[in-house]
This record gives C-alpha cells, sequence and structure tokens, in this order.
C-alpha cells in the first residue's frame, strides 16, 4: 500500500469531495482506497442527514416552545462528528482496515 492511497483514503474522511472522487472514478475498484472511499461517503451522508435532522428539531421544539439553549445542541453535533471523521482520517493514514466503529 502506497502512501498515495493512505493520504487519498485519509483526506476522503476528512474533507468530503475525495470520497466523492473515490465513489465516481475507477478508484473504487482498488481494495483499500475503494473501502476507505465508500465507508468516507457514507459518513458524510451520514454526517448531512444528522446536522439537517438537528436543525430540523430544533426548529420543531422552537415553533412550540423557546429553548435558550438549545442552539448549542447544532454546533455540538458538528463537533462530534469532526471528532469521529479525525478519529477515521487518522486510522486510514495509518494503513488500518476498520468498520465504523473502529
Amino acid at each position: 500500500m502506497r502512501i498515495n492511497d493512505r493520504l487519498l483514503a485519509s483526506s476522503a474522511y476528512l474533507f468530503g469531495i475525495p470520497a466523492l472522487y473515490i465513489v465516481l472514478t475507477d478508484n473504487h475498484k482498488k481494495g483499500f482506497v475503494g473501502a476507505h472511499g465508500a465507508r468516507a461517503f457514507l459518513l458524510w451522508v451520514l454526517f448531512f442527514a444528522v446536522f439537517f435532522g438537528v436543525r430540523a428539531l430544533i426548529d420543531c421544539v422552537w415553533e412550540t416552545n423557546f429553548v435558550p439553549q438549545l442552539e448549542l445542541l447544532e454546533p455540538a453535533a458538528a463537533a462530534v462528528m469532526a471528532g469521529y471523521a479525525l478519529f477515521c482520517g487518522y486510522r486510514s493514514l495509518r494503513g488500518r482496515n476498520f468498520g465504523f466503529l473502529g
């Protein structure tokens, strides 16, 4: 496994656009890069779903009752998701193959 493969897999977790590149090109056929590219793409789709789900939840709650500190839920969810993306990027940079939970 080359360092370029590990950098591409790691950047897919951190930035998302490389994950789309891996999935849409022939790189998805490579073992290590393809596996990490598919996982990173699914992870980014999940991140967007969680982010917009939290935003919709906050808006629904605020329609009935204003809770002042509820907007802190959105950056907290983003921080957790960013931390997990950093963890996955670090593990793939080291050349480890793993599932979503490590």
